[in-house]
């Protein structure tokens, strides 16, 4: 009996060695892959193995005509397949299958209906659902026909947590494109208020149907409009001489932020030379941060002066969001002082100096700086919140009725 219980173990370490020995001489023959689909099936994790079978797919992709090709792909997938029979949720088969179908030759029909069982045998599987969107993405299926189709797995199943994230990312899709009764998206959101209130007031105790209300009550109260949220002129003690950064920063990723979409005036001079960049950007060149340098006239520099530095978008809406949304109209100013006088820069130096505007925080600019250039700010910021809509107030209003009545409820308790 003892050395029954041990000879799974000798030949799976067997397995493992002649695997390796075969990996790390390259060595892609007929018997090889066959050891190795046996060493997955044993370990569908075994990352290793998947990765030697993806580089013996190349190789053997360059020596193959195109019927051989398919015969390659129909076996990686006959592997994947047995491995996901014996790990439903093995990250690798996932991924492998992933990389074999977008190689091209396979029927995405096929794949679709396979995932159809599979979702069947396990309704919540999140690796099934990322791979879903996947193919669903290969054969251009709607995001339209998606979104019946996780109606149907929520209705046969109000605790498909899955089947709720794939609904709130269809949606997602769905008004950034601006889809057709889809938007604005006030009317979608009430029925979608209803749908979910069935799943929550059935089983108020299952997470699933929560998660996706409050993900519903974020795209109520999101401000669809692009603002500036807060702005930062330079600290005085942290500037050089002549130069300081000004920054912008928006409540969501934004374009546009150009010299003609955003002024610089000093004095009521505009100011022409002025380069905007953003700090960081996302895969569609948009960035929620966004930074240029204002440089003080040499002029300026040889005489004591404060003058006004105002900063607007008023002039244009080329300021614009992910989903063409211009930017709500907004301005800024602060003054700054130009000082020759090393003595009383000194003085100025140790003062303790704090934004009056609440978006702006306290600093301290206690240093022995002697810069010629010595800045104060008083903000008088002038980029107003948007009030919320009316519709977004009533639906709030009508959510939080509702849940005051399933609070009072017996079941409830």
């Amino acid at each position: 009996m003892h050395q029954l219980s041990r000879r799974p173990s000798f030949d799976h370490s067997s397995l493992q060695t002649q695997f390796l020995h075969n990996h790390h001489n390259n060595i892609y023959t007929k018997k090889a892959l066959e050891l190795n689909a046996k060493l997955i099936e044993a370990n569908p994790e075994f990352m290793t193995a998947w990765n030697y079978r993806k580089l013996a797919f190349q190789h053997s992709q360059s020596e193959a005509d195109s019927d051989r090709i398919q015969a390659i792909i129909d076996e990686e997938l006959r592997v994947v397949e047995i491995a996901l029979r014996k790990n439903f949720k093995s990250y690798g088969a996932w991924q492998h299958r992933k990389w074999v179908i977008s190689k091209g030759n396979s029927s995405t029909e096929r794949e679709l209906k396979l995932l159809n069982l599979f979702q069947k045998r396990d309704t919540r599987n999140f690796h099934a659902w990322n791979y879903r969107r996947f193919i669903t993405g290969l054969k251009n299926i709607s995001d339209d026909k998606e979104l019946q189709f996780t109606t149907d797995m929520i209705n046969d199943n109000f605790s498909n947590y899955s089947a709720w994230h794939n609904r709130s990312v269809l949606l997602s899709h769905l008004l950034e494109k601006k889809v057709e009764g889809y938007f604005p998206k006030e009317i979608f959101l009430k029925e979608e208020y209803e749908f979910v209130r069935n799943a929550v007031f059935t089983d108020p105790d299952d997470q699933s149907g929560w998660f996706y209300h409050l993900w519903l009550l974020d795209q109520t109260v999101n401000v669809d409009t692009p603002i500036l949220v807060s702005s930062w002129p330079p600290h005085g003690s942290e500037i050089n001489k002549t130069t300081f950064p000004i920054v912008l920063c928006f409540n969501e990723p934004v374009e546009g932020v150009t010299l003609h979409t955003v002024s610089l005036q000093i004095e009521n001079d505009l100011f022409t030379n002025v380069t905007w960049s953003p700090l960081s950007t996302n895969k569609f060149n948009h960035g929620q941060t966004w930074l240029t340098h204002l440089t003080i006239p040499q002029a300026e520099l040889y005489s004591s002066k404060i003058f006004q530095v105002k900063i607007s978008s008023e002039s244009s809406q080329g300021v614009i969001s992910l989903s063409g949304v211009p930017c709500r109209p907004w301005s800024f100013t602060f003054t700054v002082s130009v000082s020759h006088d090393l003595q009383n820069v000194e003085e100025r130096s140790l003062r303790r100096i704090s934004f009056t505007d609440e978006n702006f925080a306290k600093f301290d600019v206690n240093s022995n700086v002697t810069d010629l250039l010595k800045s104060y700010f008083e903000v008088t910021g002038n980029y107003e919140q948007p009030a919320p809509s009316k519709w977004k107030s009533e639906m709030i209003s009508s959510e939080i009725e509702q849940y005051q009545e399933l609070l009072t409820s017996a079941e409830w308790y």
